[in-house]
């Protein structure tokens, strides 16, 4: 007989293919029967799901529920938290997964206490990182259900996963039936037999352990009513030992049992239930605007706001959590992975669109004041720099003047690589103290300078232009087919793009376009049967170049099949018209690009395919804090033991490089978070687009329909908006050079390649610019500032995660730096006041005051401004 731990819960996806507003109307109703039931029966207990938000939702109904709700919490009747929403894993940053639990903590707590548990039950799947983020906000334990291969990596579903670094850990609870398991229970022989204990003896078996672990709920279910009294009955009919339980103690049971099998790795195998290998390009325009917010906020409005503060300038830290509580409510597993409808994703960029009007407005605010308080003239231009170490290079500009005739002192690499001209307008009112008149305003230009400048770190500095006898440097077009620097020629001849090396090898073909029908849906990228993809070159080309910076831009306008019948007999074409910005600067080893794609056909994917000339299958995969290695593999006969098709197409953070002893190909993205090893060459999917929600018996994914489509009584939903049709986007960078791989240099890279431009310019001549520019007042109170700052700088190499005001001191600010490689080392300290920093983790609970940056980890430091 084996002790059943059956634990009720409700999984409550806050939007999926209804949305928020549908999910805050059945809340109104469930919750509340929740609260009335707990109340009624002391000796029940309910999980909510593992998010805060939720919770919050049904307060703004019900405030006059939280003095019942906070007893319950404190009777550990109801378990809330410690999630603001149900995280995604792979397409979210390590830092956003952090503010997911610092926020859901932060809210919990007026609540009462959390649940202390790492709780994901429907993710699709983990990177190999999630024990090292779980260690760093507390966490000692996580439950999940989809990613495990039960057998092969792990015997039981019971176990201890390792991060990267062998320290950082976590007990592994795994649910092989999912967070179903004991859903519609009831004290009936049919549920008994035909349900739960065929469900007890499984896991009974695989993990050879007396206690097992039921979860019983389901999505948007109902709390069970009298549960204690149908475990009482189940007792009476089952074969096993049935238990009211919690979590907790489950948890605390199975840390009892020795020596656990240990776990490092990700868990992405679609063996017991589906992981949606391709989903990493589904609805890309979510996924590319979710990076595009947490670059604003993490790069950004963060340290701008440390920097605020250090100025004496106050803007409140829960501003800052609403516009991140809105990102991570598009970052809930279905809502970030893409497999919602229309009316959801709608919601989700509407979501993005305010958080980035606030970032905006918050930016708007900080760089005004601050030129403001210095009384900085129409020629002089403050340069802001949120990194924590000195910058010296160059960085893009906005400057709004009435002629190009200018020169900046003390700065004179400076070239303009964009302009727009305003005419003049007539008749346009002027107040004035004696009254309205009405004036000639100027024509203006407004210039995007690339110029070489030196900053401090964390601070800022302001440099000055003046007026000269001739025009500033422009970027020119020319004849010329190729651009180079010092590491790279790129070389557009017979129609094809090629990349010379310094050392004289040549890599032909460098870049091409790939597109293929997608017969899959919003979950699956899935092909025709025996479709050929098709190979996209550029067929024009223009080069624009100044002394130490030049773009190639190639062009091309493709004639596809219109729609998937089209694929079949090829009669009605639509148009896909691209332009890819290719810029090498000079000393630079990242060569950027930016692909816009106006895509004008439906049902297809598209991909940028990188030739790397490396003989190897294998990739390395940036993660927080480190990276993964990728082997492909061909699995015969995969229908015969998983769900959906192990096809070899992965997800990365920021980079994926292939790699041999002498050669490194790395490709940076920004937003692009799907690639695929194949034939020497890294596929990166730039979109794949469909128009419905979930699709029955794919060649990648045979059976039912995803999204509940093919349950009885459901129907086919129908997303026309997935098939992204206008214009798009679409920018990343490659590296290549003749050495082995190497984490620090890549992260390096990274790092580099996702540099910031801040800047303002207090003029008279557009106020738009800034969109509340001449809304923000000017403070009374003087602030006396410097025309230079520099809060703190670390040695060059360091590489800093985050950079933020702290959530509970109002006089202090949070610093991490990671270590993305397999080297513990000690951080510089040397410019720090040691007595005003103490070593914490993410949710600021003071850790030993121990200066190294573990490898594969990081180091949270909370400072005293």
């Amino acid at each position: 007989m084996t002790k059943a731990h059956i634990v009720n819960h409700t999984h409550w996806d806050r939007e999926w293919y209804f949305t928020s507003a549908d999910s805050l109307v059945l809340s109104e109703q469930l919750f509340t029967e929740v609260i009335e039931e707990l109340l009624a029966h002391p000796e029940a207990t309910f999980v909510l799901d593992g998010q805060i938000s939720i919770l919050d939702d049904y307060m703004t109904l019900h405030p006059d529920k939280l003095e019942a709700i906070r007893q319950l919490v404190a009777d550990k009747q109801l378990f809330i938290g410690p999630w603001y929403t149900q995280t995604d894993a792979f397409f979210t940053q390590g830092e956003s997964i952090l503010r997911n639990a610092m926020i859901g903590i932060f809210d919990s707590k007026k609540y009462g206490d959390y649940l202390p548990i790492g709780y994901l039950p429907d993710t699709f799947g983990f990177n190999a990182q999630i024990p090292t983020l779980l260690n760093q906000v507390g966490f000692k334990s996580l439950i999940f259900w989809r990613g495990i291969d039960l057998g092969t990596q792990v015997t039981s579903p019971y176990f201890k996963w390792r991060g990267l670094a062998e320290n950082r850990e976590v007990t592994a609870i795994n649910m092989p039936h999912g967070y179903g398991t004991g859903m519609l229970l009831e004290a009936s022989s049919a549920f008994a037999e035909g349900r739960l204990d065929p469900a007890i003896d499984f896991i009974a078996e695989r993990s050879q352990t007396e206690e097992v672990l039921i979860p019983s709920g389901n999505d948007q279910l109902n709390i069970i009513h009298d549960f204690s009294d149908k475990i009482a009955g189940l007792n009476e009919i089952g074969q096993h030992d049935y238990q009211m339980s919690t979590y907790q103690d489950f948890i605390a049971y199975v840390e009892t049992l020795p020596e656990l099998e240990q776990y490092q790795g990700e868990f992405r195998e679609p063996k017991l239930a589906r992981v949606h290998k391709t989903i990493g390009s589904s609805r890309m325009n979510i996924k590319v605007a979710n990076y595009h917010m947490e670059q604003k906020l993490l790069k950004r409005i963060e340290p701008l706001l440390v920097i605020a503060k250090a100025c004496g300038i106050n803007i409140s830290e829960r501003l800052l959590m609403l516009i991140w509580k809105k990102v991570l409510e598009g970052q809930a597993h279905d809502s970030l992975a893409g497999c919602v409808s229309d009316a959801v994703a709608e919601d989700i960029m509407h979501r993005m669109k305010e958080a980035n009007e606030m970032a905006d407005s918050i930016e708007n605010t900080i760089v005004k004041k601050i030129a403001d308080d210095l009384a900085l003239t129409d020629k002089e231009v403050i340069i802001f720099n949120t990194e924590l170490t000195v910058f010296n290079g160059y960085k893009t500009i906005t400057v709004i003047t009435e002629t190009k005739d200018i020169q900046f002192v003390n700065h004179r690499d400076a070239t303009i690589i964009a302009e727009e001209f305003v005419a003049a307008r007539d008749n346009i009112m002027q107040e004035t103290p004696n009254g309205n008149i009405f004036i000639q305003e100027p024509g203006y230009f407004i210039l995007k300078v690339r110029i070489a400048v030196e900053l401090p770190a964390l601070g800022y500095k302001v440099i000055e232009f003046a007026n000269a006898e001739k025009e500033l440097q422009t970027i020119v077009p020319t004849e010329a087919k190729q651009i180079g620097n010092e590491n790279y020629t790129l070389v557009f001849e017979n129609k094809q793009l090629n990349l010379h090396l310094a050392s004289g090898k040549i890599i032909e073909h460098v870049i091409q376009l790939e597109d293929i029908g997608n017969n899959g849906d919003t979950y699956d990228f899935s092909p025709l049967e025996n479709e050929q993809a098709l190979l996209l070159g550029f067929d024009h080309a223009r080069v624009e170049e100044s002394p130490t910076f030049s773009r190639l831009i190639l062009t091309a306008t493709y004639q596809l099949p219109l729609n998937l019948e089209q694929r079949i007999d090829t009669q009605e074409t639509g148009e896909v018209a691209v332009e890819l910005t290719i810029e090498l600067a000079t000393g630079s080893s990242i060569i950027q690009s930016a692909l816009r794609v106006n895509n004008q056909v439906d049902s297809h994917r598209l991909r940028v395919l990188f030739q790397t000339d490396i003989a190897n299958e294998q990739s390395i995969a940036s993660l927080p804090f480190g990276f993964v290695t990728r082997e492909n593999r061909d699995v015969p006969d995969w229908e015969k033991n998983y769900v959906e098709r192990p096809v070899n197409i992965e997800p990365l953070d920021k980079s994926v490089s292939m790699s041999d002893e002498e050669n490194v190909f790395t490709v940076l993205t920004k937003g692009i978070k799907e690639y695929e090893v194949s034939r020497h060459q890294i596929c990166v999917t730039l979109l794949a687009t469909t128009g419905q929600l979930g699709k029955p018996d794919l060649l990648y994914r045979p059976g039912r329909a995803s999204g509940d489509t093919t349950k009885r009584v459901h129907v086919f939903i129908p997303t026309e908006e997935s098939q992204l049709r206008g214009e798009h986007c679409f920018e990343f960078g490659f590296h290549v050079a003749e050495a082995a791989f190497d984490e620090q240099n890549t992260a390096e890279l990274a790092a580099a390649y996702e540099q910031e431009n801040i800047d303002y310019q207090h003029q008279t001549l557009n106020f738009f610019l800034h969109r509340i520019d001449n809304k923000i007042q000017k403070s009374e109170r003087l602030l006396n500032l410097a025309q230079r700052l520099e809060i703190i700088r670390f040695p060059d190499n360091t590489l800093v995660t985050a950079c933020h005001p702290s959530y509970y001191d109002a006089d202090s600010w949070i610093v991490r730096v990671q270590n993305p490689t397999k080297t513990t080392f000690p951080l510089d300290t040397s410019t720090l006041d040691l007595s005003k920093v103490i070593v914490v983790n993410a949710i600021e609970t003071r850790q030993e005051q121990n200066f190294e940056v573990p490898a594969y980890d990081s180091l949270t430091l909370k400072i005293k401004f």
